[in-house]
């Protein structure tokens, strides 16, 4: 009975410590790129039956588009499960404004796109998105589509290409492009790839897309948290994962590391959890294509995981931005995920901040440097 209070007690811990983040970030003001402000000045003229919306971060171009055309059905894309959430409660009362979080827009033609793309975003996702938004336009559809980027020649020429039409609004900010007739698109250009590495002398598929970190290539830290996996003490070599163990991959990207993982022992079950509704779709997809039967994904952005003290062991790549607010989340979800003494290893470029925070709640840390990166790991403490 005590040991299932203290879970008890563990669980809700945990959960408490989710809400207080998620009320802090529900209180924080999302900042509106000048690209979206451009776009919500213009939202009298977007006009047609259904509308197609990306967003650069609160979805406040799809909003006003929304609320200026009641009769509209506006869809904003999200490939960020945080992002969209928030989008959904801040903008629950706009009835006409359906926020997704797919891999890509719904497939129904459309009358109107709407894009801000700040100036620092990938170009290789804009070029993706724009050719999926203007596939989806009606004959005498609208793309209104704007930068940040005052100076901007690169988006100007992208749309010259695939419009007959473009009209050029300069502002202060950044610059509104109105463009109208496509051009004939020839064959559609494919942004997938395919690419292949190896582990233990297996080749292992991987698929990527814009928009998944480390897109085309396997990533030195998914490598170095894969290598992190073996272990070599005194000439002995230890395999730190077991014949039927089950392994949580926090951040998994494409799953490059979820799929080694997975093939390092029998009947291995592998968890793979990212925000990014892309990276899960590339997850699942490289695991139907290397026969991965025990791989699971989910699309998760505050580490939720389920059931509680389930693994083994978790790997995981967090991002460094958010001032370590989303590696928090990880540490969190991790300590929620680990049966007692299942072990973790977290990759990283800064492993101070890592080690200070693992030696509050875990034992046995430690760390590697492989490829420039370091490797923190700890084990979770018995009940």
């Amino acid at each position: 009975m005590a040991r299932q209070a203290r879970g008890k007690s563990k669980k809700n811990e945990g959960q408490r410590a989710k809400l207080r983040r998620r009320k802090k970030a529900e209180e924080k003001p999302v900042r509106m790129n000048p690209a979206e402000q451009l776009l919500v000045e213009a939202a009298e003229e977007i006009s047609g039956e259904r509308v197609l919306c990306t967003s650069t971060g609160g979805a406040h171009a799809a909003a006003a588009v929304a609320q200026a055309q009641p009769d509209s059905q506006v869809n904003c894309l999200f490939l960020d499960v945080f992002l969209a959430d928030s989008a959904r409660r801040r903008w629950s009362e706009v009835p006409n404004l359906q926020v997704d979080c797919e891999p890509d827009f719904v497939q129904e033609s459309v009358d109107a796109c709407v894009m801000p793309l700040a100036a620092g975003g990938q170009s290789e996702l804009a070029r993706d998105l724009m050719q999926s938004a203007i596939s989806r336009l009606n004959e005498g559809g609208r793309l209104f589509v704007s930068t940040d980027n005052a100076k901007d020649h690169w988006l100007h020429e992208q749309l010259k290409d695939r419009f007959d039409k473009v009209t050029n609004r300069p502002a202060k900010k950044g610059v509104l492009y109105v463009a109208s007739k496509p051009k004939p698109q020839k064959k559609l250009k494919s942004y997938e790839s395919w690419f292949a590495f190896r582990d233990q002398g297996r080749l292992i598929d991987a698929c990527s897309r814009p928009g998944v970190f480390s897109h085309r290539r396997l990533d030195l830290g998914a490598r170095a948290l894969i290598e992190s996996l073996t272990v070599e003490d005194d000439g002995r070599t230890t395999e730190v994962i077991q014949d039927g163990q089950r392994v949580l991959d926090l951040g998994c990207g494409a799953g490059t590391v979820g799929f080694a993982a997975a093939l390092r022992g029998r009947d291995v079950r592998v968890h793979a959890v990212d925000a990014n509704a892309r990276a899960i779709w590339c997850a699942q997809t490289g695991a139907e294509k290397n026969g991965l039967t025990g791989f699971s994904t989910q699309l998760e952005a505050e580490g939720r995981i389920e059931p509680d003290g389930f693994f083994d062991l978790v790997l995981a790549t967090p991002p460094y931005f958010s001032n370590f607010r989303i590696a928090e989340v990880f540490v969190e979800a991790a300590k929620t995920a680990l049966r007692p003494h299942g072990r973790m290893h977290f990759v990283t470029k800064q492993p101070e901040w890592f080690t200070d925070r693992f030696v509050e709640e875990f034992d046995h840390v430690s760390v590697r440097e492989i490829r420039g990166y370091f490797v923190v790991k700890a084990s979770q403490r018995g009940e």
